[in-house]
């Protein structure tokens, strides 16, 4: 209840408040008895009437082009339609809010993880080792079996290189890079064009995870958990292209 006094819940006045013309008219005739429940009501309008003067302007701005693509990949869920405007007012605040962080550079949010660590780790090791011209791994494709045996000892299960000849890509090799609980694989691949993909491989005790997507600027991975591995492809591609080669990559690991 409302203090003392309010003959109903706030809950529900609130949903009479926001709802039909029927439940507001319902809502009236109950404040009309109840001297406590109309000056939570009044109270209300001021707070409404407060927060509408200090962000109804930045909430009515258009919203910048370059982040229509994220609000669109968050998928808010509906908000129930008696939520209270001030509630309303402070989410669109939030979100312009959102767009002066995303404009300075910050990575694009992703909807299903608030951290996915292995897409983050896949991703770094695509960035710092894509680039190497030299030394872009430690054990070349030319000697593949041995590279496989070293990884999968040092990750202490068996692993594959996938063949992802037919999507265009062939191995130049691999390394072990240290994880977030456990040693981690990286193996590298490139077309003929000198476009590269790390595909990064490590132990993972977590929930198996579908194929999932994560990016941030200049780099975007799919990433998946499953039989005890966390697996992340990288690269700088566009994303359907990138999301074949990953379901290529998934089926390369799990199937002999």
């Amino acid at each position: 209840m409302m203090g003392e006094g309010p003959s109903i819940t706030t809950e529900e006045a609130l949903r009479l408040r926001h709802g039909s013309a029927a439940d507001r008219s319902r809502l009236a005739g109950i404040v009309a008895g109840d001297p406590a429940l109309a000056e939570e009501l009044a109270d209300w309008d001021r707070q409404d009437d407060a927060l509408r003067a200090l962000y109804a302007p930045v909430a009515e701005e258009p919203l910048p082009e370059r982040l229509r693509d994220t609000v669109r990949a968050a998928r808010p869920a509906p908000v129930a339609r008696w939520v209270p405007e001030w509630r309303r007012l402070a989410a669109a605040a939030a979100l312009v809010a959102l767009g002066f962080v995303a404009g300075m550079g910050a990575a694009q949010l992703v909807p299903t993880d608030a951290s996915p660590v292995l897409a983050r780790a896949a991703m770094a090791s695509f960035a710092t080792y894509a680039v190497e011209v030299k030394h872009p791994v430690e054990v070349a494709a030319s000697d593949e079996a041995h590279l496989v045996q070293w990884l999968s000892k040092r990750l202490g299960t068996p692993i594959r290189a996938p063949d992802l000849a037919a999507e265009g890509f062939a191995l130049i090799g691999g390394r072990l890079l240290p994880g977030d609980a456990t040693p981690a694989a990286l193996l590298m691949y490139e077309d003929g064009l000198g476009r590269r993909l790390a595909l990064y491989v490590t132990r993972s005790e977590g929930a198996e995870r579908k194929l999932a997507f994560a990016e941030e600027p200049g780099r975007q991975a799919f990433w998946w958990v499953e039989d005890g591995l966390g697996c992340a492809l990288a690269g700088d591609l566009p994303r359907e292209t990138l999301r074949k080669l990953a379901v290529a990559a998934y089926h390369g690991l799990t199937e002999a």
